[in-house]
């Protein structure tokens, strides 16, 4: 049944300034990762929006769903005609398999005597936590392990990027290791990675729908904001001839340090409580 009007209005979100504020800001932060700027700061969108639902992680991840199709939407028209096939393939076949698992984690979660909020919170919170310090260490010039090519690595990192992308929409840092050192010409690159969440984004529907993540009420709540997507793509487009990327990035990374450890001591805290 279709929530009314008056449903829609609850003091939930739409009386409450702050809860309106962070997620149009983590919409805002969308559109800038997708315009290119600050590499991987679209992880912090996730945890942004959990504030704004402290006791409702699940929440946080079905509103970003469709706001995170919408800007593929856009993506995928200008570049997926320039996807690697093979490499897409690959990581793709691992991506569902990935997803199948994060979404028994999902319902395993919900099954559980404390219910999904709490265990989510920390999963949310730890993998932005591990993502912040790949990323620093990357910054002050450490070297990852090379993935080797091939297609069983191709589908191992497939699985890594669906089961991040089921439980925290965090899939960005481990497919673009995995792309980039495929050496693939950048329009090829970019066409293969966009190619990759579209399709991947798109197989979350029907489980997140499933498990309750993903409601009707959700949907309109992240309508609501998907405007703020290309607004987002603009400002970062502005920024990208006016703004010191490194320095901007880094303070992206702190701040989802700190959303982050915020989300794994509440986790922490509240099941041991």
């Amino acid at each position: 049944m279709m929530p009314s009007v008056q449903s829609l209005a609850q003091p939930s979100l739409w009386d409450q300034w702050p809860c309106l504020a962070a997620l149009g800001g983590a919409v805002l932060i969308t559109g800038i990762a997708k315009s290119g700027f600050g590499g991987g700061i679209g992880i912090l969108a996730v945890p942004l929006v959990a504030s704004a639902f402290p006791a409702e992680a699940d929440r946080a991840i079905g509103v970003m769903l469709p706001i995170l199709i919408a800007a593929d939407v856009f993506a995928v028209a200008q570049h997926a005609r320039h996807a690697d096939r093979k490499h897409l393939t690959w990581t793709l076949t691992g991506g569902l398999t990935g997803i199948a698992v994060g979404l028994a984690v999902l319902w395993w979660y919900a099954e559980s005597p404390r219910g999904m909020s709490l265990m989510l919170t920390l999963t949310i919170g730890a993998i932005c936590l591990v993502f912040v310090a790949l990323q620093a260490y990357r910054m002050v010039g450490g070297k990852l392990p090379r993935i080797p090519g091939g297609p069983w690595p191709g589908r191992a990192s497939g699985v890594a990027g669906g089961l991040t992308s089921t439980l925290a929409h965090a899939a960005g840092p481990v497919m673009t290791i995995y792309y980039l050192e495929r050496q693939l010409p950048k329009r090829v690159l970019v066409g293969t990675m966009v190619s990759y969440f579209f399709i991947v984004n798109w197989a979350k529907v029907p489980g997140y729908a499933w498990l309750g993540v993903l409601t009707w009420e959700r949907f309109v709540e992240a309508m609501c904001f998907v405007w703020l997507v290309p607004v987002g793509a603009l400002v970062g487009w502005w920024m990208l001839k006016r703004v010191p990327e490194r320095p901007f990035t880094a303070i992206m990374y702190l701040a989802t340090a700190v959303a982050g450890g915020r989300m794994v001591v509440v986790g922490v805290t509240g099941l041991l409580e």
